[in-house]
């Protein structure tokens, strides 16, 4: 049964095996399977990836472990941006495979196991017979030591005891496991911005930091919301862009405010390729660093620290450990809890300041008080912080 791809992020299918296991027979007719429904399937082998990244790696050991990384690197980059990647390559690494298990939110490796006398008989490339002759080395699986996965989603014995066909409905039946850091809470916060909520105030922390911004330049938001501070800064002058995962808010902000300086974009703001390959003089995040744990909290500020310009400004407000909601509901990590139907990681200050300094910002400024962001009968400290980046300073 076919896989539906709900969610934004793309899938990555890693088939790898030895020469002549069939990596690229089965990728193909995986690809024209999954193209049957879905328009957003990208085939690359071998032969193609290698003339993408040009022939300046050889073929020893140490190249041929760069190489793979070029070829993850690449798989990654499609993959965030919604598009489902056949790759079909040796790249016999285990930590190339570590790595697009981590990177990527939806991955199946599957592992084409052929015994060596099948893959001499075929020998497509005549590489093993080559290598016998001693015309050619540094042969994966002869001369050249390979890593055989460990724990891949799938075993293909394709030595020609079951058919392609057959190879191709197994990796089809694998239940794709997607990672749910782009859809956390994304139904709460759906269900949340529904409400007919007042935006027409911007949040006391927009009104501060907009004192201090230069009209006409570039300010990015992770994690928009309601629209609410977005749309302010676009009162001021400044180009905007703002993000978030909520498709019911970016909808509703998408059709009721065309204006030519502001763009709303569904996305996730934690590792959008296409968000941050852009450049920003501003970077404003209210309210979303404690919406995500701190692996991917390192990941943004890095991405942040990228697209800044030299002299950019980075304002970060978030939910401190001296919260009254701090300890409440159940516990899924370091200070994080999941309390009244979503998640919530609370913040240290003097750790996060350290953080920032580490990625290579300079702090400006770091205060926890009240009166930051009252809200009804609750009045609790927050965290504001204001970093730049300078570089050489």
């Amino acid at each position: 049964m076919k896989q539906g791809n709900s969610v934004k992020n793309g899938i990555l299918y890693w088939i790898t095996g030895l020469s002549g296991s069939g990596k690229t027979t089965v990728g193909n007719r995986l690809y024209y399977e999954l193209r049957q429904d879905k328009d957003n399937v990208v085939l690359l082998d071998g032969d193609l990836l290698k003339s993408i990244v040009g022939d300046e790696l050889g073929y020893s050991e140490s190249d041929r472990r760069k190489r793979a990384f070029k070829y993850a690197k690449i798989c990654k980059m499609l993959t965030d941006q919604g598009i489902i990647v056949i790759c079909c390559t040796i790249a016999m690494y285990d930590e190339v495979r570590d790595w697009n298990r981590k990177n990527n939110k939806a991955y199946v490796e599957v592992f084409l196991d052929v015994p060596m006398e099948v893959l001499v008989q075929r020998d497509q490339k005549g590489l093993y017979s080559q290598y016998h002759k001693g015309k050619a080395s540094n042969i994966a699986g002869m001369d050249l030591q390979v890593e055989f996965p460990r724990n891949p989603d799938l075993i293909l014995k394709n030595d020609g005891s079951i058919t392609i066909k057959e190879c191709v409905n197994r990796i089809l039946n694998v239940q794709v496991a997607f990672s749910d850091d782009f859809k956390r809470d994304t139904e709460y916060w759906n269900q949340y911005y529904k409400k007919k909520l007042d935006i027409t105030q911007p949040s006391l922390f927009a009104k501060a930091v907009g004192e201090t911004l230069n009209r006409s330049k570039n300010l990015l938001e992770l994690g928009c919301g309601n629209g609410r501070d977005s749309i302010y800064f676009s009162g001021l002058g400044l180009n905007v862009t703002a993000i978030d995962a909520s498709d019911a808010a970016i909808q509703r902000l998408k059709t009721e405010y065309d204006e030519d300086n502001i763009c709303f974009i569904c996305d996730d703001f934690v590792s959008s390729s296409a968000i941050f390959s852009g450049q920003y003089d501003y970077v404003y995040s209210r309210f979303t660093l404690h919406a995500i744990n701190e692996v991917q909290e390192t990941e943004v500020l890095h991405n942040v620290f990228k697209v800044l310009k030299q002299q950019g400004m980075f304002f970060i407000e978030v939910r401190s450990v001296n919260d009254e909601l701090f300890g409440k509901g159940e516990k899924v990590g370091h200070n994080s809890y999941v309390f009244d139907g979503h998640f919530r990681r609370f913040i240290e200050m003097e750790k996060l300041v350290e953080k920032l300094k580490e990625t290579g910002f300079e702090v400006v400024s770091a205060v926890e008080d009240t009166d930051f962001a009252p809200y009804g009968d609750s009045n609790p400290p927050i965290i504001r912080i204001i970093c730049q980046k300078v570089i050489g300073a």
